[in-house]
């Protein structure tokens, strides 16, 4: 895809967590304009389930960058669906509470004052039919409407070849290579929901995308179609709510070799500020990432690790706790200023999607007629300069304080009490993350539910001691870790405190295990040598009615199943488990009937391609 033309989906951390309710740093910043250091991720695919009998919603984030007249998302959906808009700030507050970190409890050696960092260091495209000639059948439009940003239609055909064409036609473009896939769902009888931006609209406006409906049940993310524009070990982030925790039916369940990792340079101190293996060391973002794949690689390119599963709790008020916006105060603001200095004593973020709105309600003039010390945006709309550079607004111009309160509440603040509400409605969260490469999308992911299972913390110590110079106490002679199962790893110095660690592990495998995980049971576990063949017996796996609304067991965590959760340690494997299919299909099968989720993003990427091929 042209990078001047990016269109994905994205679970992207665009703020802290913190930024949702702390005024002051927003204050001492200047302003909603200042700059932010953020973690930057690359590219990914990033949804939110929530999965209740045969109901499912999906809050799916999108980034977008170019023209917004070029702008077009199409998706391929079993029935009409409810469409909204969400937040940004939903993965925000996500990825702050779910991210793994990674801790090392020291007990040096008496006289041994090493310390290892100080501070914050962390870390199938086969089966498809060839696409026919272009037809002439109807197409119906069954629904149209507008929402948040947005213009939508959702339209039906029996013609494949007519509905490709006319989604060409009525600029919803999509590639050549997508009008097989078009013409397949159309034939199935799946509806359309095409989305472009309103004409004065632009990216900046751009909102998550809600969707819900009633059917099949089943939590699937297709990535067939995904192939044609993604990149090498693609990250997929994937958060499930229901009653139990979440599993990969037709992919492997992989289990990270805990010493495999780099603890001592990106394991942070056991009682030190944890922060995540997104933080601020890019080179332990990498270390984790190359571990995962390496372990889905093992599983032939087809393996989820758990990341956390467990309690809702951790969200309680992360997005919006009652109280926490006065909008009569605000619209109650006489001028631009007064309504600014009130957005930052309320906490507002300082995201994208609030610097948009500022943008509409007051629009900066043109640097022209502007004086030096009022020019960008981080001068004109700081807290100490825009009294003196509001009064360069053309003649004419007068604030609406109502107004702007009033689209506040409709993009920003009904999107988190929506989804807050989400995260009391549903007990259980699982996230689920691997990375896959474009050759190894031949099959759609499925997610269904084992309430046997034991829940994973996303916060994981190892013991640590260092033996040091008898003359120099903060130079390490020597550094041993010491694992759940009573092992250890010793890595030789010397060592200095507060400096990276020379000495990492190497020639470990990255996977402890290969499991197939059932809706009941322990994992079963592959032996490398038989993956190929059990993930092909895996294809025909689907969720079985019921699935979502089974409760976890009571006593699951009191003697848990071993190798579950994120990291493991090495056991005895055993059998290879079974291989007779179980009725399902997958959300991108070329035939057979297609689950609930069916193909909902298998179109997301299709957009921009006439643009893209003339580049």
């Amino acid at each position: 895809m042209s990078p001047r033309l990016p269109l994905l989906l994205a679970l992207s951390a665009a703020t802290t967590a913190a930024l949702l309710s702390a005024p002051s740093p927003a204050r001492a910043c200047g302003g909603f304009f200042c700059s932010i250091q953020t973690p930057v991720d690359q590219v990914a695919e990033r949804i939110l389930f929530t999965v209740e009998g045969e109901h499912v919603e999906a809050h799916i984030q999108i980034q977008y960058a170019g023209p917004s007249e070029d702008f077009s998302w199409v998706l391929p959906l079993p029935s009409q669906p409810e469409i909204g808009v969400g937040t940004d700030l939903l993965f925000t507050a996500l990825r702050a509470q779910t991210d793994p970190q990674f801790r090392v409890a020291w007990d040096n050696q008496p006289g041994c004052n090493y310390q290892s960092n100080c501070g914050c260091w962390l870390a199938d495209a086969d089966g498809i039919p060839e696409a026919s000639p272009a037809g002439e059948g109807p197409v119906t439009v069954i629904a149209e409407g507008d929402v948040g940003p947005y213009a939508y239609k959702v339209v039906e055909s029996g013609d494949g070849p007519a509905l490709f064409k006319w989604l060409n036609d009525n600029g919803y473009d999509q590639p050549q290579q997508a009008q097989a896939l078009i013409e397949h769902y159309a034939g199935k009888g799946m509806v359309f929901l095409a989305i472009k931006l309103l004409k004065d609209k632009d990216a900046g406006d751009i909102q998550p995308v809600v969707l819900s409906w009633d059917g099949e049940i089943g939590a699937c993310i297709p990535l067939r179609l995904t192939s044609i524009a993604a990149a090498a070990n693609m990250p997929i982030f994937s958060w499930v709510l229901a009653k139990s925790r979440a599993v990969p039916l037709n992919f492997f369940h992989v289990v990270l070799n805990a010493k495999a990792f780099d603890w001592l340079n990106c394991g942070t101190e056991e009682n030190g500020f944890g922060c995540g293996f997104f933080g601020q060391q890019q080179q332990c973002q990498t270390a984790y990432m190359d571990l995962v794949t390496g372990a889905a690689n093992t599983a032939n390119g087809h393996g989820f690790v758990t990341e956390y599963a467990g309690s809702t709790a951790i969200m309680e008020q992360m997005l919006y706790r009652d109280g926490q916006y006065d909008l009569e105060k605000l619209a109650s603001q006489k001028t631009a200023p007064a309504f600014l200095q009130e957005m930052l004593n309320q906490g507002f973020p300082r995201n994208g999607q609030v610097q948009n709105l500022i943008r509409d309600h007051i629009p900066m003039p043109d640097a022209s007629v502007l004086p030096e010390d009022c020019r960008g945006e981080s001068s004109f709309y700081a807290t100490w300069n825009i009294e003196h550079c509001i009064q360069y607004m053309p003649e004419g111009w007068t604030f609406d304080a109502e107004g702007f309160a009033a689209d506040l509440e409709t993009t920003l603040i009904a999107p988190l009490q929506h989804a807050q509400a989400l995260f009391s409605k549903f007990p259980y969260m699982t996230r689920l993350f691997t990375t896959i490469s474009p050759e190894e999308m031949t099959k759609d992911p499925i997610f269904s539910f084992n309430p046997d299972l034991p829940d994973v913390a996303n916060i994981h110590t190892v013991q640590a001691s260092a033996s040091c110079d008898a003359d120099k106490p903060w130079i390490a002679t020597s550094v041993a870790l010491t694992f759940e199962d009573g092992t250890t790893q010793t890595f030789d110095g010397p060592f200095e405190s507060c400096q990276p660690v020379p000495s990492t592990p190497t020639g470990l495998p990255p996977a402890v295990e290969i499991q197939v995980l059932g809706e009941s049971g322990p994992p079963t576990v592959v032996a490398t040598s038989d993956v190929a063949r059990v993930d092909r017996s895996l294809d025909d796996r689907g969720a079985s009615p019921g699935a979502p609304n089974r409760p976890p067991v009571e006593g699951r965590n009191v003697d848990p199943i071993p190798n579950t959760g994120t990291f493991g340690l090495p056991r005895a494997q055993g059998p290879t488990p079974s291989t007779s299919a179980v009725s399902g299909g997958g959300c991108g099968a070329a035939e057979g009937a297609l689950p609930a989720w069916a193909a909902v993003l298998a179109l997301a990427f299709a957009a921009l391609w006439r643009r893209r091929e003339r580049a």
